[in-house]
């Protein structure tokens, strides 16, 4: 990762940390959606492409997504893991939106290979079963392990599938 995408990530966890804090003290008056992108295995990535290609691969989408979305709006990426941060914006159609220009986004870097996993969260909800102060890093990985009951939307896609090739499936 270059020293650009370690900087993105302070960036990142430090706001989150902090919108943690204020929703904590002001229940109710923050809201923010969070997106999850999990490339499920990757193995497949780095069998596919060699371990630095594949690595490469995912920079390019970090790079795309954070394009694609608003300056307000804060990206990730840990290890085969994307966080975006959107906030004042519920999981309602229009971030359902943005998760077709994801999948889209990701497709076209030649990682639609393995499959992944999208959640969308609508933050501040009740984390009573985390201990008070909880890091961002312990934050993020709770939502993880947890995404299926957490999230407000998931999607998964199985290797080789695109948004497109989902529309046909489903119409």
């Amino acid at each position: 990762m270059s020293q650009q995408d370690l900087e993105l990530r302070e960036k990142f966890l430090f706001t989150l940390e902090w919108l943690l804090a204020v929703t904590e003290r002001y229940t109710g008056h923050v809201q923010f959606g969070l997106i999850h992108i999990d490339f499920v295995n990757p193995r497949v990535l780095g069998d596919a492409f060699g371990a630095q290609e594949a690595s490469k691969k995912l920079d390019e989408v970090l790079h795309c997504l954070s394009k694609s979305f608003r300056k307000t709006d804060l990206v990730m990426r840990d290890g085969v893991d994307f966080w975006i941060l959107v906030p004042y914006t519920a999981a309602d159609g229009r971030l359902a939106e943005k998760v077709k220009d994801i999948i889209e986004i990701a497709s076209q870097s030649g990682l639609h290979l393995v499959e992944r996993d999208i959640s969308i969260f609508s933050l501040p909800f009740n984390k009573r079963e985390l201990e008070q102060n909880c890091s961002a890093t312990e934050f993020l990985a709770h939502l993880k392990k947890n995404h299926i009951a957490l999230a407000n939307h998931v999607i998964s896609l199985p290797p080789g599938s695109t948004f497109s090739t989902m529309a046909k499936a489903r119409a």
